[in-house]
């Protein structure tokens, strides 16, 4: 069972910071070419926000929080009160994820909507975004650390 539920874990993963970085690499240089950029941005990131926000993130967390008691033994909440090596790095792992989690609320329900509305909100949209993405990538790499055991 622990390798299905970290098989679930990477998979959103994947599916999350992958399509963050499909969006900032791939399809932002193309589409804001295009005469109805915004349009199009704001289509994509519905269908993504419900993949990667409302469904991703709370399975990675979930995920998240299993992965670490079958690695460590240790229930949840006495992991969190821990000082070893492996709590402090979740801790900081968790500190960052809701972090993301506030910025893609943030990004997805309230800037995103409105980025049609000023060149001013469609600049900071951006930026909330590619904030998120750097944060998602620290996550990934705090989750490596995790991996070889948190020190």
């Amino acid at each position: 069972m622990k390798e299905f539920i970290l098989f679930i874990h990477i998979v959103f993963a994947s599916l999350w910071i992958g399509g963050m970085l499909f969006m900032a690499i791939v399809l932002s240089p193309y589409v804001k070419k295009l005469p109805l950029s915004t349009k199009i941005f704001q289509e994509v990131g519905k269908r993504y926000s419900i993949v990667g926000t409302v469904i991703g993130l709370p399975v990675l967390f979930i995920t998240g929080a299993l992965n670490a008691v079958n690695i460590t033994g240790i229930d949840f909440f006495s992991l969190m009160k821990s000082n070893l090596g492996y709590a402090i790095i979740l801790k900081e792992k968790l500190f960052f994820f809701l972090l993301t989690v506030i910025l893609a609320v943030f990004h997805d329900f309230y800037l995103g909507p409105r980025a049609n509305l000023s060149k001013k909100i469609k600049f900071i949209t951006r930026i909330v975004g590619v904030i998120n993405l750097i944060i998602g990538l620290i996550i990934i790499f705090l989750a490596v650390k995790l991996r070889f055991g948190g020190e």
